[in-house]
Protein backbone atom coordinates (compact mmCIF):
# COMPACT_ATOMS: atom_id res chain seq x y z
CA UNK A 1 0.00 0.00 0.00
CA UNK A 2 1.28 3.69 -0.85
CA UNK A 3 2.19 5.60 2.05
CA UNK A 4 -0.20 8.83 2.20
CA UNK A 5 1.71 12.12 1.72
CA UNK A 6 2.25 13.57 5.22
CA UNK A 7 2.08 10.75 7.66
CA UNK A 8 5.89 10.28 7.65
CA UNK A 9 8.70 12.84 9.86
CA UNK A 10 10.47 14.91 7.22
CA UNK A 11 13.42 15.82 9.88
CA UNK A 12 15.11 12.24 11.09
CA UNK A 13 15.62 12.25 15.51
CA UNK A 14 18.60 13.55 16.03
CA UNK A 15 17.57 16.98 14.03
CA UNK A 16 13.74 16.76 16.10
CA UNK A 17 16.21 16.14 19.40
CA UNK A 18 18.15 19.54 18.74
CA UNK A 19 14.92 21.41 17.49
CA UNK A 20 12.61 20.66 20.33
CA UNK A 21 15.06 21.87 22.62
CA UNK A 22 16.41 24.94 21.07
CA UNK A 23 13.26 26.33 19.55
CA UNK A 24 9.58 27.56 21.03
CA UNK A 25 8.00 24.42 19.18
CA UNK A 26 7.98 23.14 15.77
CA UNK A 27 5.67 23.63 12.56
CA UNK A 28 6.22 22.97 9.28
CA UNK A 29 7.80 26.36 8.01
CA UNK A 30 10.21 25.37 10.88
CA UNK A 31 11.22 22.15 9.08
CA UNK A 32 10.89 23.95 6.16
CA UNK A 33 14.03 26.43 6.98
CA UNK A 34 15.96 23.03 8.37
CA UNK A 35 15.52 20.99 5.11
CA UNK A 36 17.13 23.95 3.29
CA UNK A 37 20.57 23.08 5.25
CA UNK A 38 22.88 20.42 4.59
CA UNK A 39 21.73 18.70 8.09
CA UNK A 40 20.88 20.20 11.08
CA UNK A 41 24.08 21.19 12.54
CA UNK A 42 24.31 23.19 9.24
CA UNK A 43 21.04 24.52 10.69
CA UNK A 44 22.12 25.69 13.91
CA UNK A 45 24.99 27.37 12.95
CA UNK A 46 22.93 29.46 10.68
CA UNK A 47 20.72 30.07 13.72
CA UNK A 48 23.87 31.35 15.45
CA UNK A 49 24.63 33.88 12.96
CA UNK A 50 21.20 35.76 14.09
CA UNK A 51 19.71 36.84 10.58
CA UNK A 52 17.03 39.08 9.65
CA UNK A 53 13.79 38.44 11.36
CA UNK A 54 11.06 40.94 9.92
CA UNK A 55 8.12 38.65 11.23
CA UNK A 56 9.20 39.42 14.91
CA UNK A 57 10.77 42.47 14.58
CA UNK A 58 6.94 43.21 13.06
CA UNK A 59 5.21 42.39 16.61
CA UNK A 60 6.51 45.89 18.20
CA UNK A 61 4.85 47.70 16.39
CA UNK A 62 1.70 46.13 18.00
CA UNK A 63 2.49 47.65 21.51
CA UNK A 64 3.15 51.46 20.80
CA UNK A 65 3.47 52.45 24.68
CA UNK A 66 6.67 50.53 24.49
CA UNK A 67 8.18 53.11 22.29
CA UNK A 68 7.88 55.14 25.27
CA UNK A 69 10.57 57.08 26.66
CA UNK A 70 11.68 56.51 30.43
CA UNK A 71 10.59 60.16 31.27
CA UNK A 72 7.01 59.74 29.10
CA UNK A 73 6.49 56.04 30.87
CA UNK A 74 6.61 57.52 34.14
CA UNK A 75 5.03 60.67 33.26
CA UNK A 76 1.46 58.10 31.79
CA UNK A 77 1.84 56.34 34.59
CA UNK A 78 2.28 58.91 37.63
CA UNK A 79 -0.61 60.85 35.43
CA UNK A 80 -2.82 57.41 35.78
CA UNK A 81 -2.86 57.09 31.95
CA UNK A 82 -0.56 54.23 31.76
CA UNK A 83 0.69 52.23 34.60
CA UNK A 84 3.53 50.48 34.82
CA UNK A 85 1.86 47.33 34.82
CA UNK A 86 0.46 47.84 31.92
CA UNK A 87 3.82 48.56 30.49
CA UNK A 88 4.57 44.77 31.99
CA UNK A 89 1.80 43.26 30.51
CA UNK A 90 2.64 44.82 26.78
CA UNK A 91 5.99 43.96 27.06
CA UNK A 92 5.26 40.11 28.29
CA UNK A 93 2.76 40.24 25.33
CA UNK A 94 5.47 41.40 22.82
CA UNK A 95 8.03 39.05 24.31
CA UNK A 96 5.41 35.97 23.60
CA UNK A 97 4.41 36.82 20.25
CA UNK A 98 7.61 37.39 19.36
CA UNK A 99 8.82 33.91 20.18
CA UNK A 100 5.65 32.04 18.21
CA UNK A 101 7.05 34.64 14.74
CA UNK A 102 10.42 34.54 14.94
CA UNK A 103 12.58 32.53 12.32
CA UNK A 104 15.79 33.28 14.18
CA UNK A 105 14.17 30.58 16.96
CA UNK A 106 17.89 29.82 18.30
CA UNK A 107 18.24 32.69 19.19
CA UNK A 108 14.90 33.50 20.90
CA UNK A 109 15.03 30.33 23.19
CA UNK A 110 18.52 31.83 24.27
CA UNK A 111 17.04 35.63 24.80
CA UNK A 112 14.67 34.08 27.07
CA UNK A 113 17.38 31.89 28.88
CA UNK A 114 19.39 34.58 30.12
CA UNK A 115 16.68 36.81 30.65
CA UNK A 116 15.55 34.19 32.73
CA UNK A 117 19.28 34.27 34.42
CA UNK A 118 19.45 37.88 34.72
CA UNK A 119 15.99 38.47 35.77
CA UNK A 120 13.98 41.76 36.06
CA UNK A 121 10.24 41.26 36.55
CA UNK A 122 8.34 42.97 34.03
CA UNK A 123 6.33 46.09 35.23
CA UNK A 124 8.02 46.27 38.90
CA UNK A 125 8.22 50.16 40.29
CA UNK A 126 11.58 50.96 39.80
CA UNK A 127 12.69 49.79 36.55
CA UNK A 128 9.71 49.35 34.25
CA UNK A 129 10.47 52.24 32.17
CA UNK A 130 13.44 50.79 31.29
CA UNK A 131 12.80 47.38 30.93
CA UNK A 132 12.85 47.55 27.20
CA UNK A 133 15.36 48.81 26.59
CA UNK A 134 16.86 46.45 29.00
CA UNK A 135 15.74 43.84 26.80
CA UNK A 136 16.87 45.45 23.66
CA UNK A 137 20.37 46.47 24.69
CA UNK A 138 21.20 44.27 26.97
CA UNK A 139 20.07 41.03 26.50
CA UNK A 140 18.87 40.66 23.49
CA UNK A 141 22.08 41.85 21.43
CA UNK A 142 24.32 39.25 23.75
CA UNK A 143 22.51 36.32 24.13
CA UNK A 144 24.71 34.42 21.43
CA UNK A 145 27.71 36.73 22.40
CA UNK A 146 30.01 36.03 25.21
CA UNK A 147 28.72 35.79 28.85
CA UNK A 148 31.46 38.48 29.69
CA UNK A 149 29.80 41.02 27.44
CA UNK A 150 26.47 39.84 28.32
CA UNK A 151 27.08 40.03 32.13
CA UNK A 152 28.87 43.84 31.52
CA UNK A 153 25.86 45.04 29.49
CA UNK A 154 23.19 43.58 31.85
CA UNK A 155 24.79 44.69 35.20
CA UNK A 156 24.70 48.36 34.79
CA UNK A 157 21.66 49.05 32.86
CA UNK A 158 19.22 50.94 34.57
CA UNK A 159 16.85 48.84 34.70
CA UNK A 160 18.98 46.67 36.88
CA UNK A 161 20.11 49.44 38.77
CA UNK A 162 16.49 50.46 39.45
CA UNK A 163 15.06 46.77 40.27
CA UNK A 164 18.22 46.13 42.73
CA UNK A 165 18.32 49.46 44.34
CA UNK A 166 22.22 50.12 42.90
CA UNK A 167 20.78 53.78 42.55
CA UNK A 168 20.74 54.23 46.03
CA UNK A 169 24.39 52.60 46.25
CA UNK A 170 26.89 55.68 46.81
CA UNK A 171 30.64 56.21 47.96
CA UNK A 172 29.11 57.59 51.38
CA UNK A 173 26.42 54.89 51.86
CA UNK A 174 26.78 51.66 49.91
CA UNK A 175 23.90 49.48 48.96
CA UNK A 176 24.81 46.04 48.61
CA UNK A 177 21.80 45.01 46.87
CA UNK A 178 22.88 44.68 43.32
CA UNK A 179 27.20 43.68 44.72
CA UNK A 180 25.56 40.41 46.47
CA UNK A 181 23.64 39.25 43.14
CA UNK A 182 26.33 39.65 40.97
CA UNK A 183 27.65 37.02 43.24
CA UNK A 184 25.56 34.83 44.64
CA UNK A 185 23.62 34.64 41.02
CA UNK A 186 25.03 35.84 38.33
CA UNK A 187 28.78 34.50 38.56
CA UNK A 188 30.13 32.34 41.53
CA UNK A 189 27.12 31.57 43.43
CA UNK A 190 26.58 31.50 47.39
CA UNK A 191 28.82 30.25 49.60
CA UNK A 192 28.26 26.94 51.31
CA UNK A 193 27.43 28.03 54.93
CA UNK A 194 29.03 24.54 55.76
CA UNK A 195 31.75 24.64 54.20
CA UNK A 196 35.43 25.41 56.38
CA UNK A 197 36.78 28.35 54.25
CA UNK A 198 33.53 30.52 52.15
CA UNK A 199 34.79 30.84 48.74
CA UNK A 200 33.28 34.91 49.32
CA UNK A 201 32.68 36.99 52.71
CA UNK A 202 30.19 39.82 54.09
CA UNK A 203 33.46 42.36 53.22
CA UNK A 204 33.54 40.69 49.43
CA UNK A 205 29.66 41.52 49.31
CA UNK A 206 30.46 45.07 50.54
CA UNK A 207 32.98 45.57 48.63
CA UNK A 208 31.76 44.25 45.01
CA UNK A 209 28.95 46.70 46.08
CA UNK A 210 31.65 49.45 46.19
CA UNK A 211 32.64 48.95 42.69
CA UNK A 212 29.34 49.51 41.56
CA UNK A 213 29.29 52.84 43.05
CA UNK A 214 28.16 56.39 40.88
CA UNK A 215 25.48 54.76 38.42
CA UNK A 216 22.32 56.94 38.55
CA UNK A 217 18.86 56.71 37.98
CA UNK A 218 16.52 59.12 38.93
CA UNK A 219 14.10 56.78 39.97
CA UNK A 220 10.52 57.90 40.66
CA UNK A 221 11.33 61.47 39.16
CA UNK A 222 11.65 60.95 35.37
CA UNK A 223 14.26 57.96 35.13
CA UNK A 224 16.75 59.77 33.59
CA UNK A 225 20.20 57.36 33.77
CA UNK A 226 23.95 58.21 33.84
CA UNK A 227 26.98 58.10 36.27
CA UNK A 228 28.38 60.36 38.24
CA UNK A 229 31.99 60.13 39.34
CA UNK A 230 30.99 61.93 42.49
CA UNK A 231 28.97 59.34 43.99
CA UNK A 232 31.68 56.61 43.05
CA UNK A 233 33.99 55.03 46.09
CA UNK A 234 37.58 55.12 45.28
CA UNK A 235 40.14 53.25 47.02
CA UNK A 236 41.48 49.60 46.69
CA UNK A 237 38.77 46.58 47.26
CA UNK A 238 39.89 42.86 47.11
CA UNK A 239 37.09 40.64 46.53
CA UNK A 240 38.03 36.78 47.19
CA UNK A 241 41.52 37.51 47.11
CA UNK A 242 41.62 39.43 44.24
CA UNK A 243 42.55 43.32 44.80
CA UNK A 244 41.26 46.00 42.55
CA UNK A 245 43.29 49.33 42.55
CA UNK A 246 40.16 51.32 41.99
CA UNK A 247 42.06 54.63 41.93
CA UNK A 248 40.25 57.04 38.74
CA UNK A 249 37.27 58.97 40.28
CA UNK A 250 35.26 57.35 37.25
CA UNK A 251 35.66 53.96 38.14
CA UNK A 252 33.72 52.19 34.87
CA UNK A 253 36.71 51.09 33.82
CA UNK A 254 37.32 49.15 37.20
CA UNK A 255 34.26 47.82 37.27
CA UNK A 256 34.68 46.04 33.88
CA UNK A 257 38.07 44.58 34.38
CA UNK A 258 35.77 43.44 38.25
CA UNK A 259 32.86 41.86 35.65
CA UNK A 260 35.62 40.11 33.60
CA UNK A 261 37.31 38.70 36.58
CA UNK A 262 33.96 37.27 37.81
CA UNK A 263 33.33 36.26 34.05
CA UNK A 264 36.02 33.82 33.98
CA UNK A 265 35.84 32.56 37.36
CA UNK A 266 36.14 28.67 37.44
CA UNK A 267 32.83 29.10 40.01
CA UNK A 268 30.96 31.03 37.23
CA UNK A 269 32.03 28.48 34.59
CA UNK A 270 30.73 25.47 36.53
CA UNK A 271 27.32 27.56 37.58
CA UNK A 272 26.59 28.58 34.14
CA UNK A 273 27.39 25.07 32.96
CA UNK A 274 25.08 23.61 35.08
CA UNK A 275 22.29 25.90 34.21
CA UNK A 276 22.58 25.61 30.44
CA UNK A 277 22.52 22.06 30.89
CA UNK A 278 19.53 22.09 32.85
CA UNK A 279 17.81 23.82 30.49
CA UNK A 280 18.92 22.19 27.64
CA UNK A 281 19.71 18.40 28.35
CA UNK A 282 17.86 17.75 31.65
CA UNK A 283 16.36 18.53 35.57
CA UNK A 284 19.70 16.40 36.35
CA UNK A 285 22.31 16.55 33.84
CA UNK A 286 25.71 14.10 33.92
CA UNK A 287 28.62 15.85 35.92
CA UNK A 288 30.52 14.96 32.78
CA UNK A 289 28.41 16.99 30.52
CA UNK A 290 28.31 20.29 33.01
CA UNK A 291 32.31 19.57 33.22
CA UNK A 292 32.37 20.07 29.61
CA UNK A 293 30.40 22.66 28.72
CA UNK A 294 32.23 24.93 31.70
CA UNK A 295 35.65 24.04 30.31
CA UNK A 296 34.69 24.85 26.93
CA UNK A 297 33.40 28.28 28.55
CA UNK A 298 36.29 28.79 30.09
CA UNK A 299 38.75 27.77 27.00
CA UNK A 300 36.53 30.33 24.43
CA UNK A 301 36.79 32.98 27.16
CA UNK A 302 32.71 32.88 27.88
CA UNK A 303 31.81 32.38 24.63
CA UNK A 304 28.24 30.98 24.63
CA UNK A 305 28.14 29.73 21.07
CA UNK A 306 30.90 27.37 22.22
CA UNK A 307 28.96 26.14 25.02
CA UNK A 308 26.11 25.41 23.17
CA UNK A 309 28.13 23.11 20.69
CA UNK A 310 29.56 21.13 23.43
CA UNK A 311 26.41 20.60 24.75
CA UNK A 312 24.75 19.26 21.75
CA UNK A 313 28.04 17.52 20.85
CA UNK A 314 27.83 15.68 24.45
CA UNK A 315 26.96 11.97 24.19
CA UNK A 316 24.45 12.96 27.55
CA UNK A 317 23.00 15.56 24.83
CA UNK A 318 21.24 12.43 22.82
CA UNK A 319 20.83 10.13 25.95
CA UNK A 320 18.40 13.09 27.18
CA UNK A 321 15.69 12.74 24.63
CA UNK A 322 12.57 13.28 26.07
CA UNK A 323 13.44 14.20 29.47
CA UNK A 324 12.53 17.91 30.02
CA UNK A 325 8.91 18.75 30.50
CA UNK A 326 7.98 22.50 28.17
CA UNK A 327 7.05 24.82 31.02
CA UNK A 328 3.64 26.11 30.50
CA UNK A 329 5.33 29.66 28.53
CA UNK A 330 6.88 27.32 26.39
CA UNK A 331 3.96 24.65 25.97
CA UNK A 332 1.57 27.83 24.91
CA UNK A 333 3.66 28.69 22.42
CA UNK A 334 4.26 25.92 21.02
CA UNK A 335 1.07 24.36 20.87
CA UNK A 336 0.41 28.02 19.17
CA UNK A 337 3.17 27.00 16.33
CA UNK A 338 1.97 23.55 16.29
CA UNK A 339 -1.54 25.22 15.14
CA UNK A 340 -0.19 27.27 12.68
CA UNK A 341 -1.44 30.22 14.49
CA UNK A 342 -0.51 33.48 12.86
CA UNK A 343 -0.98 36.67 14.81
CA UNK A 344 -1.65 39.98 13.00
CA UNK A 345 -1.83 42.69 15.84
CA UNK A 346 -2.61 42.90 19.79
CA UNK A 347 -5.31 44.81 21.48
CA UNK A 348 -8.38 44.04 23.53
CA UNK A 349 -9.38 40.11 23.49
CA UNK A 350 -6.68 39.95 20.87
CA UNK A 351 -4.93 36.22 20.77
CA UNK A 352 -1.91 37.46 21.43
CA UNK A 353 -3.55 39.12 24.59
CA UNK A 354 -5.14 35.59 25.19
CA UNK A 355 -2.37 33.83 24.90
CA UNK A 356 -0.55 35.86 27.39
CA UNK A 357 -3.22 34.62 29.63
CA UNK A 358 -3.12 31.34 29.29
CA UNK A 359 0.88 31.30 30.00
CA UNK A 360 -0.82 32.99 33.41
CA UNK A 361 -3.47 30.57 33.64
CA UNK A 362 -1.36 27.50 33.37
CA UNK A 363 0.91 28.72 35.90
CA UNK A 364 3.47 30.90 34.28
CA UNK A 365 2.98 34.62 33.73
CA UNK A 366 5.49 35.69 31.71
CA UNK A 367 8.37 37.55 33.12
CA UNK A 368 6.28 37.75 36.48
CA UNK A 369 8.66 35.53 38.71
CA UNK A 370 8.67 37.80 42.11
CA UNK A 371 12.48 37.13 42.98
CA UNK A 372 15.71 37.92 41.04
CA UNK A 373 16.60 34.28 40.69
CA UNK A 374 14.07 33.89 38.03
CA UNK A 375 11.58 30.53 36.99
CA UNK A 376 13.62 27.76 38.13
CA UNK A 377 15.01 25.27 35.18
CA UNK A 378 14.22 21.82 36.01
CA UNK A 379 11.05 20.25 34.75
CA UNK A 380 9.23 18.94 37.49
CA UNK A 381 8.52 22.52 39.23
CA UNK A 382 5.53 22.83 36.49
CA UNK A 383 4.21 19.23 36.55
CA UNK A 384 1.42 19.99 39.29
CA UNK A 385 -2.11 18.53 38.76
CA UNK A 386 -3.83 21.97 38.68
CA UNK A 387 -1.03 22.67 35.77
CA UNK A 388 -1.65 19.85 33.59
CA UNK A 389 -5.42 19.94 33.68
CA UNK A 390 -5.31 23.38 32.37
CA UNK A 391 -2.77 22.37 29.91
CA UNK A 392 -5.12 20.01 28.32
CA UNK A 393 -8.36 22.69 28.88
CA UNK A 394 -6.02 25.09 26.87
CA UNK A 395 -4.72 22.40 24.07
CA UNK A 396 -8.55 21.94 23.23
CA UNK A 397 -9.34 25.29 23.10
CA UNK A 398 -6.03 25.81 20.79
CA UNK A 399 -6.54 23.00 18.68
CA UNK A 400 -9.87 22.85 16.20
CA UNK A 401 -10.19 24.97 13.10
CA UNK A 402 -13.52 26.31 14.19
CA UNK A 403 -14.01 29.80 16.19
CA UNK A 404 -12.90 33.39 15.17
CA UNK A 405 -9.78 34.75 16.39
CA UNK A 406 -9.21 38.17 16.66
CA UNK A 407 -6.38 39.53 15.11
CA UNK A 408 -4.93 36.15 14.23
CA UNK A 409 -5.62 33.50 11.47
CA UNK A 410 -5.59 29.77 11.55
CA UNK A 411 -5.69 27.03 8.75
CA UNK A 412 -9.19 25.97 7.86
CA UNK A 413 -10.02 21.96 8.08
CA UNK A 414 -9.12 22.04 3.97
CA UNK A 415 -6.07 23.43 4.66
CA UNK A 416 -5.34 20.63 7.68
CA UNK A 417 -6.85 17.61 5.89
CA UNK A 418 -4.53 15.39 4.23
CA UNK A 419 -4.58 15.59 0.06
CA UNK A 420 -5.73 11.85 -0.27
CA UNK A 421 -9.16 10.90 0.54
CA UNK A 422 -9.90 8.30 1.28
CA UNK A 423 -7.94 6.74 4.01
CA UNK A 424 -7.86 4.81 7.45
CA UNK A 425 -8.02 6.24 10.96
CA UNK A 426 -4.67 5.65 12.00
CA UNK A 427 -3.50 7.69 8.90
CA UNK A 428 -5.55 10.48 9.69
CA UNK A 429 -3.96 10.61 13.18
CA UNK A 430 -0.31 10.24 11.54
CA UNK A 431 -1.09 12.88 9.34
CA UNK A 432 -1.79 15.50 11.80
CA UNK A 433 0.88 14.35 14.17
CA UNK A 434 3.46 14.56 11.61
CA UNK A 435 2.09 18.11 10.85
CA UNK A 436 2.05 19.45 14.95
CA UNK A 437 4.87 17.95 16.01
CA UNK A 438 7.18 16.62 13.38
CA UNK A 439 6.65 13.06 14.50
CA UNK A 440 4.23 10.16 14.00
CA UNK A 441 1.67 9.29 16.38
CA UNK A 442 2.73 6.43 19.02
CA UNK A 443 0.06 3.54 19.46
CA UNK A 444 -1.10 4.86 23.05
CA UNK A 445 -2.19 8.22 20.95
CA UNK A 446 -3.62 6.48 18.04
CA UNK A 447 -5.06 3.73 20.20
CA UNK A 448 -6.68 6.83 22.63
CA UNK A 449 -8.19 8.74 19.32
CA UNK A 450 -9.91 5.58 18.27
CA UNK A 451 -11.70 5.24 21.80
CA UNK A 452 -12.05 8.65 21.84
CA UNK A 453 -13.70 9.07 18.46
CA UNK A 454 -15.64 5.34 18.64
CA UNK A 455 -14.21 4.40 15.38
CA UNK A 456 -11.54 1.52 14.61
CA UNK A 457 -8.38 2.05 13.46
CA UNK A 458 -8.88 0.72 10.13
CA UNK A 459 -12.00 2.62 9.59
CA UNK A 460 -11.79 4.43 6.23
CA UNK A 461 -13.44 7.91 5.49
CA UNK A 462 -14.52 9.13 2.68
CA UNK A 463 -14.80 12.54 2.84
CA UNK A 464 -17.14 14.56 1.00
CA UNK A 465 -15.95 18.63 1.62
CA UNK A 466 -19.57 20.15 0.72
CA UNK A 467 -21.38 17.99 2.68
CA UNK A 468 -19.43 17.37 5.90
CA UNK A 469 -16.84 20.16 6.81
CA UNK A 470 -18.46 20.75 10.33
CA UNK A 471 -18.19 17.38 10.77
CA UNK A 472 -14.78 17.17 9.92
CA UNK A 473 -13.64 20.15 11.99
CA UNK A 474 -15.12 17.87 14.88
CA UNK A 475 -13.21 15.24 13.92
CA UNK A 476 -10.10 16.91 13.67
CA UNK A 477 -10.12 19.07 17.01
CA UNK A 478 -10.61 15.72 18.86
CA UNK A 479 -7.56 14.14 16.82
CA UNK A 480 -5.43 17.45 17.00
CA UNK A 481 -6.18 17.81 21.02
CA UNK A 482 -5.47 14.07 21.66
CA UNK A 483 -1.81 14.70 19.97
CA UNK A 484 -1.38 17.89 21.82
CA UNK A 485 -2.34 16.53 25.12
CA UNK A 486 0.30 13.17 24.51
CA UNK A 487 3.40 13.25 26.88
CA UNK A 488 5.63 13.31 23.55
CA UNK A 489 4.26 16.72 22.58
CA UNK A 490 5.01 18.27 25.95
CA UNK A 491 8.28 17.30 26.24
CA UNK A 492 11.56 19.06 25.07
Amino acid sequence: MATVPGTQPLLPESAQQVVRRFTFGYNSRLAAQVLRHRDVYAWLEDQFQVNPDPDANATLNWFPRLGDSPATAWSMAQSGKYGGWQYGNDFAMYSVARRVAATNQVHEMMVDFWSNLLHIPVGEDSSFPWRLDYDAKAIRPNALTSYKQLLNAAVVHPAMSGFLTNYRNTAQKINENLGRELLELYTVGRPDPKAAQPHYSEDDVKNSARLLTGFTVKVFDGFAAGYDPKLHYVGPVTIMGQTFTNSAADGRAELTRYLNWLAVHPRTAKRIAARLCARFVSDDAPQSVIDAVAQTYLDSDTDIKSCLRTLIAHPAFKASAMQKARTPIEDVIAAERACDITHTGAGSDSRVENIAWFCSWTGQAPFSWPRPDGFPEKSDTYLSPARMLRSWTHHTWTAGPNGQLKQAERPTSRELSPPVWPLPLADLIHHQAVMMTGRRATDDVVSAVATLVDKKISHVFKYDWEKKNDHMAWMLTLIRTAILNAPEAMLR
